[in-house]
């Protein structure tokens, strides 16, 4: 079954530090405090090294996270995609 978002609640989330410049997206799930932050690997010419693939929604990418907030704000959007970056060794 496929996730139903909220067209009403999304965040647009940049990493643009130390000459980088990557950006993902986050959706928030219809009728839950959920929020699921997508990432596109082939715009930026990247492979998903995840073991985990995640949902892929075209135009969109790859889903990467899966967080629960009731509103989830660019602060913490942005502190939340820096630690993924690093994790997956991209930045």
């Amino acid at each position: 079954m496929r996730v139903k978002y909220d067209p009403r609640y999304h965040v647009h989330i940049g990493y643009y530090e130390d000459d980088h410049d990557f950006e993902s997206i986050a959706y928030k799930v219809q009728d839950q405090d959920v929020w699921d932050i997508f990432f596109d690997f082939t715009y930026y010419n990247l492979h998903n090294h995840s073991v985990n693939q995640g949902e892929y929604i075209e135009n969109l990418g790859m889903k990467i996270l899966s967080v629960q907030y009731i509103d989830l704000d660019y602060d913490e959007a942005a502190r939340l995609f820096q630690k993924w970056l690093r994790h997956e060794g991209i930045i």
